[in-house]
């Protein structure tokens, strides 16, 4: 098997009564799974891929992945700091001030790549403002200074910036605010918070790597039944497994591995293995998340090589 070392990275519930397939691949066997809305036929696995699967719709995120505004980045895009680095630290800590904007509101549209477009109500500039880092800790120095460095932010612009959605990257209204001593501007994206459809973040699994479970962190080739994942592992761990749980609505997946014997000396490298599930129907329109954190999977930047 090919692996790669990579840095560690970057409406209501919907009541389905309908015949749901898990299928688990461990090695050569599988198993499928009894019927039911959410399937937890209770393994590690099970648990997880069914909490990802009812925290996914819970989010609504059912019907709005293809017709809503479902952001797959931040909503804001920051300028290129290596320009005056403290200003950086100065942007987490809070420490932004604004010249006097306006806070009218408006509507705006969001171009998708297909050619279909969703109106949207905006915020007002002054409240975007206010969607940025709140203030805490002590305001950032520059070495040998006793003043505060201010992100000054001296004017605002009704823009557009490109973001990555559940449809595509997509043209998105934008605030674009002028920041001062900076050639690019921090934008924050106009669309309201009630227009916005976030992922849902689910909570670390506490025995979910005692388990052997690991996150599936990108999709790989789609053909057919077969989907590739790429899973993280670390790197003392073997024997890496595709997990799969196929629901009508969407397809949650996950790896296994062979954990190695306590107290072994390893280090902290993320390993990237290729590996493959099978579903029992093509994969359609279904995202496809991870059972660890409830995030769908974006394709593989590159194919994993030795």
């Amino acid at each position: 098997m090919r692996r790669r070392s990579v840095s560690r990275p970057r409406p209501s519930t919907l009541a389905l009564s309908v015949l749901v397939g898990l299928l688990v691949l461990g090695g050569c066997g599988r198993s499928a799974a009894p019927t039911g809305g959410v399937v937890d036929d209770g393994t590690p696995f099970g648990r997880m891929a069914a909490a990802a699967a009812t925290a996914w719709r819970d989010a609504g995120l059912g019907t709005r992945w293809s017709d809503g505004f479902v952001p797959l980045e931040p909503l804001t895009v920051e300028p290129l700091w290596i320009e005056d680095g403290t200003l950086k630290a100065s942007f987490y800590g809070g420490w932004i001030r604004t010249a006097t904007f306006p806070d009218e509101a408006g509507s705006g549209v969001v171009r998708f790549p297909d050619g279909s477009a969703l109106e949207v109500p905006l915020v007002g500039a002054r409240t975007a403002v206010g969607q940025l880092p709140a203030r805490s800790g002590d305001c950032p120095t520059d070495s040998g200074s006793s003043e505060c460095r201010w992100v000054t932010l001296t004017a605002a612009r009704l823009g557009t910036t490109r973001l990555g959605t559940s449809r595509g990257e997509a043209s998105v209204p934008a605030w674009l605010f002028t920041v001062e001593g900076l050639s690019r501007p921090l934008v924050r994206v106009a669309v309201a918070p009630a227009a916005v459809t976030s992922l849902p973040e689910l909570p670390a699994p506490g025995a979910g790597r005692e388990a052997g479970i690991v996150s599936a962190l990108y999709l790989g080739p789609v053909g057919g039944t077969t989907l590739g994942v790429d899973v993280g592992t670390g790197s003392c761990d073997t024997d890496p497994r595709g997990l799969v749980a196929e629901y009508p609505d969407l397809v949650v997946v996950g790896g296994a591995v062979t954990t190695p014997a306590p107290g072994t000396a390893c280090d902290s490298m993320l390993v990237v293995h290729r590996v493959e599930v099978h579903l029992h129907q093509p994969l359609g329109t279904r995202p496809v998340i991870d059972a660890v954190s409830g995030q769908p999977l974006r394709p593989a930047p590159t194919a994993p090589s030795g």
